[in-house]
């Protein structure tokens, strides 16, 4: 994505998301979970055709099958039972509205 500053962007997600709403988890593994949900977002964004080389492709984001793939990726590499997934989900919510919010103000997203 053109413009777009990783680090920035994880600095204002991580500003935004509310500590007493994910206390499952210390603010050390929030920042982890974060800076793991906004890789996998990318990588899905490669693999569906959404970024070719960091550029914009034909295809479209598409929430869902974004909140799926980073979810179910978290879940894998942080494991954990019913609780810790359910948290998990709420995080990549959030990650999701913030990541979102961020590309609005920073001009980098147009809706069709």
């Amino acid at each position: 994505m053109q413009g777009y500053d990783r680090e920035a962007a994880l600095r204002y997600i991580s500003k935004k998301v509310d500590p007493s709403a994910h206390k499952a988890f210390s603010p050390r593994e929030v920042e982890s979970l974060l800076r793991k949900a906004q890789e996998l977002d990318l990588k899905y964004m490669e693999e569906a055709g959404v970024l070719i080389d960091g550029v914009a492709g034909d295809s479209f984001y598409d929430d869902d099958e974004a909140f799926e793939y980073i979810s179910e990726n978290l879940l894998k590499l942080f494991g954990g039972g019913e609780e810790t997934a359910g948290q998990i989900l709420a995080l990549v919510d959030d990650y999701m509205d913030l990541q979102e919010e961020y590309l609005e103000q920073a001009g980098l997203v147009t809706w069709e």
